[in-house]
This record gives structure tokens, C-alpha cells and sequence, in this order.
């Protein structure tokens, strides 16, 4: 399994970044695991782009069955799953809410107000800030988010000499996001090799930071493998009848409290409203 994992993380780095990572030698059996993950993940864009690329330098490590999977997926048209999480619209609007607690929320819309206002005021640095804030939002209700974190990548690879980040730095001191961010930092480390000196923002460093997302992140792929149907479309979204409150932002208690515990909240009053209807 961990050569699967290896490869996965490889290729979502040569398909992201153009890196020139090692792809090892596997079986079909777990190519089409690897390709099921990538699917259940929503960067199978990505995947395909690292493994046609891959054939290119080294035709014998992919299957040929393998090869024309992603040749007929090439030619199908690719929607992603995300919602737009206002990256270019910064009006205060009650519909676009970013935390569950009232207060953090405030603070958000007064930043964001002061900072479009402002004489020098800097896009890319809000736009960096809601893609960290996108991050965030994801980890807290169900986990890392692939897509996510690679587009938040691109953008600081694209645009990182045009963010102003000692503004960045201010405004996670005021959302009191300093460990979250450091969490996604170190993912971004981990998973695509970034270096430390282009995440300014991270202020927590740790083994065990490291240590929790490298294994958190390994055993969710690991799950996702080892449920992978043989060849079953449209399988992985399968919908639990029983409404039940969402635990997982419980599991960064101790990263955000306050908004950890409003989250949670949240899912419960939710859950209980499902039930009355």
C-alpha cells in the first residue's frame, strides 16, 4: 500500500507543480486503486496530467490499460466539485460567511472592509487569505481537501512576491488562526514538497504537527484504496439516511477551540432540524 500512496502523492505533485518526481513500478490492480482514489479526491485532472507525463519520460511503467483509461478520460469534460469561496468578491455579505462563530466573523468582514478601503490595498494578499481561510474550512468539516490545497499552492507559487505578508500575518493574529494555518503549511510541505521559506505564515512547527497530517493523511488514502469497488461508478458518495451531527471539527479542538466548538455546535442544531423535517 505504501508504494500506492508514494506514487499518488508523486504524480499529484507532477501533475500540480511539473516536478520531476520518481513514479515506481505497480500492478494494474493498483493503478485502477489509484485512480479510483484520485476520483474520490477530485484531482483525477491531475493525476492523468502527472501519469501522461510520466509515460512520456518512462512508457514501460504504465500499464496499457492504464494508459487508454486516461486517454478516454482526457477527451471527457471536467467539472470540479468546488463552490466558489468568493476568492475575487470581497463585499460583506451575510452569504458569504466563513466561520461558525459570530465573533470570528466579524472580525473577517471588518478586515476585509478596512483592507478594501485602504490607499495601498493588496487583492493578492485577501485572495491568499480566503484560498487559506478555504483550506481551513475544509479541514474543520471533513478533512483535507487535495483540490484545495493545490490550488492554494499554485497561487503562492504564482503570486508570492505580490502578497504582502506581514498584512497576512496580522489578520491570522486577528481570526486567531495561527495553528490552522501552520497545519495547512505543513501539508503543503509534506504533500508537495514546498519549502518552509515560502510559508511565511507558518508559526507552529512540530513533529507532532507533522507527524499527525502525514498519518491522518495516509490513513484516509489507505481507507479510500481499501474501499475502492472493482470498476463501480459513482459509488463513493453513497449518503447515511441517519442524520447524525458531523464530530470531525472536534478533532481540531485544541488547533481552534472557539471555532472548533462552534462548528460542532452548529452540526448538532443542524442534525436536529433534519429530524423535525
Amino acid at each position: 500500500m505504501k508504494i500506492l500512496l508514494r506514487n499518488f502523492i508523486n504524480l499529484l505533485s507532477i501533475g500540480v507543480f511539473e516536478t520531476e518526481d520518481t513514479v515506481e513500478l505497480m500492478s494494474e490492480y493498483k493503478w485502477n486503486k489509484l485512480l479510483y482514489i484520485a476520483k474520490v479526491n477530485n484531482v483525477q485532472d491531475f493525476i492523468n496530467t502527472g501519469i501522461a507525463k510520466t509515460e512520456v519520460a518512462n512508457p514501460s511503467l504504465i500499464p496499457q490499460n492504464i494508459s487508454h483509461a486516461i486517454t478516454v478520460e482526457a477527451c471527457r469534460p471536467f467539472e470540479t466539485n468546488k463552490a466558489n469561496d468568493g476568492y475575487s468578491d470581497f463585499s460583506i455579505s451575510r452569504k458569504a460567511k466563513k466561520f461558525s462563530c459570530f465573533y470570528f466573523n466579524h472580525q473577517y468582514e471588518k478586515l476585509v472592509s478596512a483592507e478594501i478601503h485602504n490607499i495601498d490595498t493588496s487583492v493578492e494578499s485577501l485572495l491568499l487569505l480566503n484560498k487559506l481561510l478555504g483550506n481551513i474550512n475544509s479541514l474543520l468539516n471533513s478533512g483535507l481537501d487535495l483540490r484545495l490545497l493545490a490550488d492554494l499552492g499554485t497561487y503562492l507559487r504564482n503570486y508570492g512576491d505580490k502578497i504582502d505578508f506581514v498584512k497576512i500575518d496580522n489578520w491570522i493574529k486577528l481570526l486567531n488562526i495561527k495553528k490552522m494555518a501552520s497545519l495547512i503549511g505543513v501539508c503543503l510541505i509534506q504533500i508537495f514538497h514546498f519549502e518552509k521559506e515560502e510559508l511565511p505564515f507558518i508559526k507552529y512547527e512540530s513533529k507532532k504537527y507533522t507527524r499527525n497530517i502525514t498519518s491522518a493523511f495516509e490513513k484516509n488514502l489507505t481507507v479510500q484504496a481499501n474501499s475502492a469497488p472493482e470498476i463501480n461508478e459513482d459509488n463513493s458518495n453513497s449518503i447515511n439516511p441517519i442524520s447524525r451531527p458531523n464530530t470531525h471539527p472536534l478533532k481540531y479542538f485544541s488547533y481552534y477551540p472557539l471555532e472548533a466548538t462552534s462548528r460542532f455546535i452548529s452540526n448538532i442544531i443542524k442534525s436536529l432540524s433534519n429530524i423535525d423535517e
